[in-house]
């Protein structure tokens, strides 16, 4: 234990999570982060937290984000723009209960349906075709900043409409947005973050306000046009669901992509396998998102509404409560040999997407991405090396990689 980080915000946890989440399971798996929040790591504890109506989603019961300063909740400013853009964020459907999350999910989903997701697939192949032909004649490729981030972006991009010059400042935002929630954020971080949001949220404002005027095939104009028994979403809420998908569809695949990709080479008789085997890419995807979650630590806080008693521990009403799914999809409780990373696994699907209501909703999608970028890659002609000395954690994110160099020898 003294040698583990046990703070959960810190570089050193980040860069490695899963021995200081597999002691917290085994000892503490109630964890009071001196963060203030409650950390659940245990597979049978999050299974249950997620389906638990006493955790609520929806913040607007608090007032406030996440780990945003309690300034904004005491004496909001209303004309304030951050104020304003945090209740627009409120409104996203991951930030719901229901009935109101069940009303906005059935009418985000039926703009985002698996038919909307095929259409992308013949994209995803031609942009991954691209990307690889570029490398070859490099003789060299970074799977992140030339393979999973152009490819994540220019897909979420164009499903929601966002215009090819402003892509990558859009995309740049949302680096400044995670700190939002980050309890080790500096003040300057913060007002950066508060910023970006305000900006993202003026600046798809503006594509909404064009399709209204001007529909596309697209998803912004599928969110406008979307009507179930006489309901429609919101103007807030159409801005809140595009954000919390780009979020899905961009910044979290680009991850599992990039991250899978470094698992498989660093097993190379389980590449080995899916080269000579393609229909193993499936299960090598599922593996892939079983022991390296894209977010080792957390999903969307839960707000306990009662007090809650768990494994001899009392979770006050108020607390802010997270959940580990990195933590889970290694319990040893729920499977054989969890250290092991093993592509042929038959055991239960993970906690990768969530569980529950609120099951990702781009799951289809960020699965499609993965397995055709794996496959094309795993039938290149020539073999891909790693460059172990060229492989480079995010200092922004500790939990993702800056740089994943790959070489074609011939």
């Amino acid at each position: 234990m003294s040698q583990l980080p046990l703070d959960l915000h810190s570089s050193e946890f980040l860069e490695d999570p899963a021995p200081t989440l597999g002691w917290l399971r085994e000892h503490d798996p109630v964890h009071r982060s001196p963060y203030g929040y409650w950390l659940l790591t245990r597979y049978d504890d999050i299974t249950a937290a997620l389906r638990d109506p006493r955790l609520s989603s929806e913040w607007t019961k608090k007032g406030s984000l996440p780990g945003v300063s309690a300034r904004h909740r005491e004496a909001p400013d209303l004309d304030d723009p951050f104020v304003r853009a945090q209740r627009v964020v409120l409104h996203s459907f991951n930030m719901k209960d229901p009935p109101s999350h069940t009303r906005i999910r059935q009418l985000v989903q039926q703009a985002f349906t698996r038919a909307a997701v095929d259409e992308q697939r013949g994209r995803v192949l031609e942009l991954v075709d691209a990307y690889l032909a570029a490398g070859l004649r490099a003789g060299e490729l970074d799977l992140v900043t030339e393979l999973a981030f152009p490819l994540t972006i220019t897909v979420a991009s164009e499903m929601i409409g966002i215009p090819a010059d402003a892509r990558a400042e859009f995309r740049a935002s949302f680096e400044d947005t995670e700190r939002l929630g980050d309890p080790t954020a500096t003040d300057a971080q913060r007002d950066a973050a508060k910023a970006a949001l305000v900006w993202q949220l003026d600046f798809i404002a503006s594509v909404v306000e064009a399709r209204r005027s001007d529909p596309r095939d697209d998803l912004v104009t599928a969110l406008v046009q979307a009507e179930a028994d006489g309901e429609v979403l919101t103007h807030d809420e159409i801005l809140a669901a595009l954000l919390t998908l780009y979020t899905a569809a961009g910044t979290t695949t680009e991850r599992m992509i990039s991250s899978g990709m470094l698992l498989l080479l660093r097993h190379p008789e389980q590449w080995a396998q899916v080269r000579a085997q393609p229909q193993l890419v499936n299960g090598a995807v599922t593996e892939i998102l079983r022991y390296h979650h894209p977010n080792q630590q957390t999903t969307t806080p839960r707000l306990a509404l009662d007090d809650i008693e768990l494994r001899g521990q009392v979770i006050p009403a108020g607390s802010t409560v997270r959940v580990a799914l990195g933590a889970a999809n290694r319990d040893p409780a729920r499977w054989d040999r969890p250290e092991r990373f093993d592509i042929t696994r038959q055991e239960l699907v993970s906690l990768g997407f969530g569980q529950g209501i609120h099951y990702c909703i781009g799951a289809p999608l960020a699965r499609m991405q993965a397995e055709q970028a794996i496959s094309r890659l795993a039938a290149l002609p020539r073999p891909l090396v790693l460059d172990d000395h060229d492989i480079r954690h995010d200092p922004r994110r500790m939990d993702r990689y800056e740089r994943i160099r790959v070489t074609f020898p011939d």
